[in-house]
């Protein structure tokens, strides 16, 4: 049997890989919060066993119709389910210290190098590998979301929906939501 002492060392241990797993993701993936995806399921799902890839998956989807970024939505909610409230403010400082840092220094430089030929040739070549990033984390998300008829025609009509008709992202998830519901209860 764990001390109090033991157990609030533990506690702090569990926060401090909260905040690293998720400091990692926010620091070194570049792009929008769907390119930190891959490195997101990697870290919670492959390196940490924090959820299954079933749960990943769910977890994104509340994320994804929750006001607010995906990311930081993700780390809070995950945060919260392994520590409580203090896993959550742990896990969401985590993701956002280090790019709200790298912006910082990028606004202060910026005006500087914005017209440096090696600058934009970076930006140039950083573009695909965030599709890439994207791509692959899309990729692993249909693995296990996409899993039967159901799921297959869900996402047909969703895709249709989004990219051909231009429907709103918000009416095509709350369709998706009621359509789970009836199809899957």
């Amino acid at each position: 049997m764990l001390s109090g002492l033991q157990r609030a060392d533990s506690f702090v241990s569990l926060l401090l890989k909260l905040a690293l797993a998720f400091g990692k993701t926010g620091l070194f993936t570049f792009g929008s919060g769907y390119a930190m995806l891959a490195q997101m399921e990697k870290e919670l799902v492959e390196i940490h066993g924090w959820l299954t890839s079933e749960q990943f998956a769910d977890v994104v989807a509340i994320s994804e119709v929750t006001p607010g970024p995906i990311t930081v939505n993700m780390a809070t909610f995950v945060g919260y389910r392994i520590a409580g409230y203090w896993g959550s403010l742990a896990a969401t400082l985590g993701l956002v210290a280090g790019p709200i840092a790298a912006i910082l220094i990028v606004a202060r430089f910026y005006p500087v190098f914005r017209h440096n030929p090696y600058v934009d040739a970076a930006f140039k070549g950083l573009r695909p590998v965030v599709v890439a990033l994207i791509l692959v984390a899309v990729l692993k998300l249909a693995k296990s979301s996409i899993f039967d008829v159901k799921s297959v025609a869900l996402f047909a009509v969703a895709l249709v929906s989004l990219y051909l008709a231009k429907v709103s992202p918000l009416y095509v998830a709350l369709a998706g939501i009621v359509l789970g519901m009836i199809l899957y209860v």
